[in-house]
């Protein structure tokens, strides 16, 4: 293909999208970074890390603040109490941790060790004048491998099979074909980094056909002006637009207002038969109990070959990085876990041991840089409204 003729293939929009979105990324910084004015610098602030990170990391933030306190260390009470700053790794941070400073200390910064912070009190934060940084892209690439190990592991039936042979039942491949990735449509919701980097193995490596339904992301993005370079795709404006066209659904998307439960009975109903789906944002992204039925139904049976219409579960099988409860515990997985189509893993995406100590050192720098009156980068604020046309 020559550049030019790839130049016009990088975008195409779907006949139901005439009008692109003026919007931005999922994660908006809110204000603009700006030059901040700390009361003290990295070289004498506390900072408390409420849950466990990498013994690397850990050591490098003892390098770069006066003094840290461990979650294995001190008490919740007494890191709350004593923080000028907090290095969050999947911390859920509400006004009352965000208040409990002692003698009129208070916490001025935290760095999230990733992307997501819908587990932090962000208009606490923005009425105590807290700082909140995240990562965006550090770990996107151990994402994305999870992305497709996980795909792949729904099309072949690694899980199913593995169990049936443990359980000594003796089978016949015939008997237990999978599918192949190769040429298939791959849904995405979501244009972050993890959602470019996945897109980028699904097209390159196997030839993958990329649909996109991102309504708050502008359609530059992935085309020949971005940074990162173009990438051929289709842009859907809704999810009755792209859901019935494509093989394969990841979820890349931030939790809000709007994409709660957002992939539910309904828009299961409009899956093309014999989809797969792997949720990669956040648990209540999905309506766990509507997956669930959906998955609980007997493999689709067609009225005629080639139709859509027969009777049965039009989602073949469908695989979770995270759950609406988290740490995930097999009673509370609203029956997902019991199932044979399912794949679960207990929000692992991020978890290798070398993004664990990148991705934590990067949150370490920006607190750091923070505190020492440094441009505040990746700063964290209001999620756009990523609206998926519900309302």
């Amino acid at each position: 293909m020559l550049p030019q003729d790839l130049a016009r293939l990088q975008i195409s929009t779907h006949p139901s999208n005439p009008t692109p979105p003026s919007a931005y990324s999922p994660y908006l910084p809110t204000p603009p970074p700006e030059p901040s004015s700390p009361l003290l610098p990295a070289a004498q602030a506390t900072v408390y890390i409420p849950t466990p990170v990498h013994p690397q990391a850990l050591a490098y933030a003892r390098t770069r603040f006066a003094k840290v306190l461990a979650a294995h260390e001190v008490g919740a009470e007494e890191g709350w109490a004593r923080a000028d700053g907090v290095v969050s790794r999947a911390a859920r941070i509400g006004r009352g941790q965000l208040e409990a400073g002692e003698g009129g200390n208070k916490v001025m910064g935290i760095g999230i060790v990733g992307v997501g912070y819908d587990s932090i009190d962000i208009e606490c934060c923005k009425e105590r004048c807290i700082t909140v940084m995240n990562c965006p892209g550090a770990n996107s690439q151990v994402v994305a491998e999870l992305t497709l190990s996980l795909t792949l592991a729904l099309l072949r039936r690694v899980p199913e099979l593995d169990r049936r042979l443990r359980q000594g039942e003796m089978m016949l491949s015939i008997d237990n074909l999978g599918r192949t990735l190769r040429g298939k449509k791959v849904g995405m919701v979501g244009m972050g980094a993890t959602a470019r980097r996945a897109a980028d193995i699904f097209h390159h490596a196997f030839d993958c056909e990329i649909h996109i339904f991102s309504p708050t992301t502008s359609y530059t993005r992935w085309s020949t002006s971005d940074p990162s370079g173009p990438l051929p795709h289709t842009r859907h404006s809704s999810l009755a637009s792209l859901l019935p066209l494509i093989d394969i659904l990841t979820l890349h998307c931030p939790l809000t207002d709007a994409t709660r439960n957002m992939i539910s009975t309904r828009e299961l109903g409009w899956m093309k038969p014999g989809s797969v789906m792997v949720n990669m944002s956040r648990g209540a992204v999905v309506d766990e109990v509507a997956l669930k039925e959906e998955l609980s139904k007997p493999e689709l049976v067609l009225e005629e070959e080639g139709d859509g219409n027969g009777k049965g579960r039009k989602l073949w099988a469908a695989a979770s990085d995270v759950f609406a409860s988290e740490p995930i515990q097999k009673d509370q997985s609203n029956g997902l876990l019991d199932l044979p189509n399912f794949i679960g893993t207990p929000h692992i995406g991020g978890s290798t041991v070398e993004a664990q100590v990148d991705v934590c050192i990067q949150a370490i720098d920006q607190l750091a840089d923070f505190f020492d009156g440094h441009q505040v980068r990746n700063r964290c604020g209001n999620l756009a409204n990523f609206d998926v046309g519900k309302k």
